[in-house]
């Protein structure tokens, strides 16, 4: 398998957002999935983060990325009106949720499925009107086991993202896009050296 440089993998993925709009980013945690999307949502300046659950607390960013971070899905919400109001404005070029459906979590103890999938459908649907007046949506989530592909893929395909899994073993990244008629079918693989990504973010938190 021929490995990539981290530089060029993102060069690919600026391609796939400016053809499609959006771009889902899954795995398991620690496959860098977090730093491949704000990566990312870097190289579209101006860019906002909007960071939910444990990735609430992280400090170390790319200088050139607005964090709103955000503990309720209410919160969300909120930014996500905010941003599809500066996109279409031109303040904002793209937007990076990291991670869906951490904010949804709570309500699931107390709502029916059906009120907090409408929820996310809220969510999704904002996401996708981004899409509509030219931004770009990285989307960070969960691999579903039954599907192999993220977690609320139903909702997802509203936005007819790209789907990369990422995965990481042996200090190597793999990056792998997945059809999104059918997850299990992987169309390009590609290997990076997972130190190199880190470097990549080290360099771009300081700049």
């Amino acid at each position: 398998m021929r490995r990539k440089s981290i530089a060029a993998l993102l060069d690919l993925l600026v391609a796939m957002l400016e053809e499609r709009g959006a771009l889902a980013i899954y795995g398991e945690p620690g496959t860098l999935r977090t730093r491949l999307a704000l990566l990312t949502c870097s190289r579209f300046s101006p860019c906002v983060y909007v960071v939910t659950g444990r990735h609430a607390r992280l400090e170390d960013l790319p200088g050139r990325v607005t964090v709103a971070r955000t503990m309720s899905f209410y919160d969300e919400l909120l930014v996500l009106i905010k941003a599809v109001g500066l996109v279409k404005s031109g303040a904002v070029k793209a937007i990076a949720v990291d991670e869906l459906l951490a904010n949804l979590v709570p309500y699931r103890a107390s709502l029916s499925e059906s009120i907090v999938a409408r929820m996310l459908l809220a969510e999704v649907e904002l996401l996708h009107s981004l899409t509509e007046y030219g931004g770009k949506a990285i989307v960070v989530c969960s691999e579903d086991p039954r599907t192999g592909g993220p977690l609320a893929l139903r909702y997802l395909r509203r936005l007819k993202p790209r789907l990369l899994r990422t995965s990481v073993a042996e200090r190597v990244l793999t990056v792998e896009e997945r059809d999104l008629a059918d997850p299990l079918t992987v169309l390009w693989r590609t290997e990076i050296d997972a130190d190199e990504v880190e470097r990549a973010c080290a360099r771009s938190r300081s700049s």
